[in-house]
């Protein structure tokens, strides 16, 4: 019974408060960028090219119709992603354990992308962990000097970004 109630004791006395619950956030944008100049990413597009190319050669239309809409709408998907808030979670699941290596380094309970966190208490504390993960997707300093642009601006708006022609 002593012990119940020194444990409520402790839940109400504010100087004996947890620490605040740390959540790490990302610039989505700037993992779409890092993954867009990616090995990784050159794969999926060369692998999607050879297959147009061989259903092309074989005369499959109806196949190689299909492989060049994935491609448009894969580009379209990287514009939303790129230049907009698009969901990274496809792209970070590729680097899962690099996410858990940064999220551990960073000392964070959670990661979530800057622009979906549309409200939290004081008791949260955000930490921006953009670099480290950009760094673990692509470390090339080329994606470094691009990155530092996006801080000076804010992403276009879904619908702005959905009407964007593909041709970049």
């Amino acid at each position: 019974m002593i012990a119940a109630f020194a444990l409520f004791l402790a839940s109400t006395d504010p100087s004996m408060s947890q620490a605040p619950v740390r959540v790490g956030v990302f610039d989505s944008r700037a993992i779409a960028i890092a993954y867009a100049q990616s090995p990784a990413f050159g794969q999926e597009i060369q692998l999607l090219k050879t297959q147009f190319q061989q259903a092309k050669a074989a005369k499959n239309d109806s196949l190689a119709a299909q492989l060049e809409t994935k491609g448009q709408t894969r580009q379209k998907l990287l514009s939303l992603q790129g230049f907009s808030i698009g969901s990274v979670s496809e792209i970070l699941a590729l680097y899962k354990d690099a996410v858990a290596g940064v999220a551990k380094d960073a000392n964070v309970s959670t990661v979530v992308s800057q622009y979906e966190l549309l409200y939290q208490s004081p008791e949260i504390e955000t930490v921006d962990i953009t670099e480290p993960l950009v760094k673990r997707i692509n470390d090339s300093p080329r994606i470094s000097a691009m990155l530092d642009g996006l801080k000076n601006n804010k992403p276009l708006p879904l619908l702005d970004a959905i009407g964007m022609k593909s041709d970049h």
